[in-house]
């Protein structure tokens, strides 16, 4: 019985099981510095989708402020205009409505262009972060959105 198990494993001795094929997958050691600059990364990235969101909310708000620019411009009423105000309606003149509508949107504007101008400075950063961990670590690692 012993002879025929002998047969069965074969002259190694190691039995029956296939082999599993071996990798030649060099092991990357991620320093702390490393682990450093992909923490970083990822918090520009967070960072970056933020600041993308909050732009595309800006445009939205500019569009509104614009649109109700026009309606108050078309406006052809003596009374004047409702102005919201939270939930409530407060009746303005149209001049002031249209100059508090001009002083939001200048405002929605500013503020997008530096979001605009910080989103760029966040991306030229994950640029720099992204080069410098894919030469090392190549197809290891995984910096896409």
């Amino acid at each position: 019985a012993a002879a025929r198990r002998r047969r069965r494993r074969g002259r190694s001795g190691r039995g029956a099981r296939p082999r599993m094929a071996e990798v030649d997958q060099k092991d990357i050691e991620v320093q702390k510095a490393d682990q450093v600059d992909i923490n970083r990364f990822s918090r520009l990235n967070h960072r970056y989708e933020e600041l993308d969101d909050d732009i595309n909310a800006a445009k939205k708000r500019i569009q509104t402020y614009k649109d109700a620019l026009e309606e108050v411009e078309g406006c052809m009423e003596d009374d004047g205009i409702c102005y919201r105000v939270g939930e409530a309606f407060t009746p303005m003149d149209e001049d002031a409505v249209t100059e508090k509508l001009a002083k939001l949107t200048e405002e929605a504007e500013q503020r997008m262009r530096e979001q605009t101008e910080e989103i760029e400075k966040v991306k030229g950063e994950m640029d720099v972060l992204k080069k410098k961990l894919y030469s090392k670590f190549g197809s290891s690692i995984n910096l896409e959105k």
